[in-house]
């Protein structure tokens, strides 16, 4: 498979302006990271890792690795005070409620980079995760382009060989790092190789099949139509 025509579309929208991307040591964003290194200039892209007190050793040291493999600053900007604050102001208990406020604090601080920077917020949502609503609107959804919002979860573990992505991200469980032991396959309820297999189907033929996991596809496409659209308004605009 070629991704040329990622690299041409990032080159064509990214051109004379600074890359702003967001780093989590998991595998879509290091592939955008690899992708970003064969398309712009490295001073142009700037990345960030943004960890709070909860995420793992492991994540530090992909980091690392990262910014190693493909010779690129990776600046750490913890919002461990920043969640705390929110969750303090709002008195907010739940893990899934706190995930989202850490997501959009992390957009924030995106949009502040590229606001001063006059950049351009790459976004890190793959197929699976865009059909299956698997990420934060206005979070990890708040983003200016999406260079891999067309390959499912299965195509960019293939991609992120080709590209260079160290070992231990590609082998690693994919999580959004948002609680303590989360795992996207732990909340989807199957593994992404069984997703892909009913999302190939769903973009062949425009709809589901008649079996467990195409059905949970289903369930979770249509609850999530929402953030696959712009807000709804009372009249055509």
């Amino acid at each position: 498979m070629s991704y040329d025509y990622i690299l041409d579309f990032l080159k064509g929208k990214l051109a004379g302006k600074d890359a702003i991307i967001g780093l989590s040591g998991g595998i879509d964003s290091s592939l955008v990271l690899g992708l970003l290194s064969k398309s712009v200039p490295k001073d142009n892209i700037r990345a960030y890792f943004m960890p709070d007190d909860k995420t793992p050793a492991l994540d530090y040291d992909d980091i690392k690795k990262l910014s190693e493999t493909f010779q690129l600053k990776v600046e750490t900007i913890n919002i461990s005070s920043i969640v705390d604050a929110y969750v303090k102001l709002l008195n907010a208990s739940s893990k899934e409620n706190i995930g989202n406020i850490k997501s959009r604090v992390r957009m924030t601080l995106l949009y502040y980079q590229a606001n001063i920077r006059n950049g351009i917020v790459v976004g890190t949502t793959n197929y699976t995760e865009l059909i299956t609503g698997y990420f934060t609107k206005y979070g990890d959804g708040g983003v200016d382009i999406e260079p891999i919002i067309n390959l499912t979860k299965t195509e960019v573990r293939d991609a992120a060989r080709i590209f260079g992505v160290p070992e231990s991200i590609i082998e690693k469980p994919p999580t959004a790092g948002l609680w303590e032991n989360q795992t996207d396959e732990g909340e989807l309820g199957f593994t992404y190789k069984e997703i892909d297999r009913a999302i190939e189907n769903f973009r062949n033929t425009g709809d589901f099949a008649d079996d467990p996991v195409s059905l949970r596809v289903k369930d979770l496409y249509l609850k999530s139509m929402h953030k696959r659209n712009l807000p709804y308004s009372p009249g055509e605009v």
